[in-house]
Parts: C-alpha cells; sequence; structure tokens
C-alpha cells in the first residue's frame, strides 16, 4: 500500500520504476511546478545520472542532482532515494549555498582571467610597439653631402627591418635627389634568413630611383650567408672595406 507522504516536510516523491511520480508532498508542490514524469524536473544534464541512479536495483541511495525549481532552474539538491516492492521514495533537500558559493568562485575566477587577458593584451601592444620603435631606429639615415648618405644598420638582418623603413627611406632619397647611400654593416650580428631577400628587394628599388648602393662594413659571416642564397655582390652594387674607407673614398670622388 502507497502511504501518503502529501505532509512530508521536505519535497518528497513516490515513483515507479519510469520514474513516473505516484505522489508528491505539498512542499514538492510548491516547489516544482507539476509534472508526471520525476525526470522533466531534474535539469538536463543531470538526466543520465538520475535515470542511472534512481532505479529499484540501487535499494538506498543518495546523489545529487541540478533540478529546475519554481523559482530557479538551476538548484542544486541532495536526493535520497528508498526503494520497495518497485515504489521509489525520493526526498529532496536543497543545497543552493553550495552552489551559489561555488558560482560566486567561478565568476570571481572568470573575471581574473578577464582581467589577465586584457593586462596580457595592453603588455604584448605595448610590446609590440616598442620593438617597431627599435627597428625604427635600427636603420636611419644620415647625410654626409648633398648627394651622398649613409644608413647605418643595427641588430639582426630580417625581413621586419625592410617592411618598418624601406618606405621612409625610399622617400628621403628621392625627395633629396641623393646619388648614393652607404649601407653600412657594422653594426650587424646576423643576417637572417628571412632578411637576404628584403635586402636584395630594397637595393634593387634603391637602383630604380637612380641611388647607388655602396656596401660595408660586411664581415666575413655576413658573406657566407649572403652568399647561400646567390646574393651576387658585385653584381649592382659596390662592396667596400669600412664604412670610414668608404666615406674618404666616396667623397673625394664627388669632389673630383
Amino acid at each position: 500500500m502507497i502511504y501518503d507522504i502529501n505532509d512530508h516536510p521536505l519535497p518528497a516523491f513516490l515513483i515507479d520504476e519510469t520514474l513516473t511520480i505516484l505522489s508528491q508532498s505539498e512542499n514538492a508542490a510548491k516547489a516544482f511546478s507539476i509534472h508526471s514524469s520525476f525526470l522533466d524536473l531534474v535539469d538536463f544534464d543531470s538526466r543520465d545520472k538520475a535515470v542511472r541512479m534512481l532505479s529499484p536495483s540501487q535499494d538506498e541511495v543518495e546523489l545529487e542532482l541540478v533540478m529546475n525549481t519554481v523559482q530557479s532552474p538551476y538548484s542544486l539538491f541532495q536526493v535520497f532515494a528508498k526503494w520497495s516492492s518497485g515504489v521509489g521514495q525520493i526526498v529532496c533537500v536543497r543545497q543552493d549555498d553550495r552552489i551559489e558559493k561555488l558560482s560566486t568562485m567561478l565568476q570571481k575566477q572568470r573575471e581574473r582571467l578577464a582581467d589577465t587577458n586584457f593586462d596580457l593584451l595592453d603588455k604584448k601592444e605595448e610590446l609590440e610597439a616598442a620593438l617597431m620603435k627599435i627597428k625604427k631606429l635600427s636603420s636611419p639615415f644620415l647625410p654626409i653631402s648633398n648627394n651622398m648618405g649613409i644608413i647605418p644598420l643595427f641588430g639582426e638582418l630580417e625581413k621586419e627591418l625592410f617592411l618598418v623603413n624601406e618606405l621612409n627611406l625610399l622617400q628621403i632619397l628621392n625627395n633629396g635627389k641623393y646619388e648614393r647611400v652607404i649601407l653600412d654593416f657594422s653594426g650587424i650580428g646576423e643576417i637572417e634568413n628571412s632578411g637576404v631577400l628584403p635586402l636584395l628587394s630594397f637595393c634593387s628599388m634603391l637602383e630604380v630611383i637612380g641611388v647607388s648602393v655602396v656596401l660595408c662594413g660586411l664581415k666575413p659571416n655576413h658573406v657566407l650567408q649572403l652568399m647561400k642564397y646567390d646574393f651576387e655582390l658585385n653584381q649592382n652594387f659596390e662592396v667596400t672595406g669600412t664604412l670610414k674607407d668608404a666615406v674618404d673614398y666616396y667623397l673625394k670622388q664627388s669632389f673630383t
């Protein structure tokens, strides 16, 4: 005989093996909207767990379920179930304090992560701006006469060095009607693979606007690296030893 659970002090249910609700307490009716199946009270993500655990094969079981109440679609309940003759007695105890604490902690973690991401993004932008300034300072143009100037190169010769500076340098040389420019490699440490073709392209563009290119300050490791890429040093530009030698030679030549 199914006893009357109407006066149970907690939300309580009687269910059959298919989880159909046979009876429920007044508190259950107040806490949950009226449904014919107990599964309808359980959040979608908790239903597999409810089906697996709320079975006559589990004589007595205690589990946590997220359930849909009248007040909230996500309320955590401690559920106690006991089976007898194919009928399950279920009592639900609200655990909202715990889930609220977990939600608060999760929200704080999200806020901290969001703040951290913004901080990292700001730092990344600052770093990129600083690197850009360094690149711009790594190939300045220094005029030494009305028709000649020097571009001292610093750091590593790489693709970005030309991407950042070549347009500005071409405009300066073209607007100033310079006839010759000396690229000084004395301040270059390594020539990166990515920098060889941009260097050749930059020199070719200078030739196109009527500026003769002189390379100086090349070190043995520079030459070996350039030769690996069939960079024909003597084909399109002149090559001298040191910057001093180049300046002395070409200044004298310009006055003769």
